[in-house]
């Protein structure tokens, strides 16, 4: 099972390839900016970006808690102006996917 140091790092390898694009050197601005392109993919491609960053902060929140434990990651449902996207998911309605 990967520590969390590893899992930073293989961010960190990402974020790397994303800067070099971009040509950003701040780690917040490049963050937030992969994280929306991301999203942007996502939609591209057809699959339930808010419902798949709702589950990755519930994994990273436990990932945090129990590094190297395998259990219930804590549910997150995100809104957007009040509501609920209509795709959202809760993190729980999917099983099995916690690394």
């Amino acid at each position: 099972m990967p520590t969390n140091e590893q899992r930073a790092g293989w961010a960190q390898m990402a974020l790397n390839t994303f800067r070099h694009q971009v040509g950003n050197d701040d780690d917040a601005t490049l963050i937030l900016d992969l994280i929306t392109d991301l999203g942007h993919l996502a939609r591209r491609r057809d699959l339930d970006f808010v419902g798949i960053t709702a589950r990755a902060v519930s994994v990273w929140s436990y990932e945090r808690r129990h590094p190297g434990g395998v259990g219930a990651s804590p549910q997150v449902t995100i809104t957007i102006n009040g509501r609920k996207p209509k795709l959202a998911w809760s993190a729980r309605d999917m099983k099995g996917a916690a690394r």
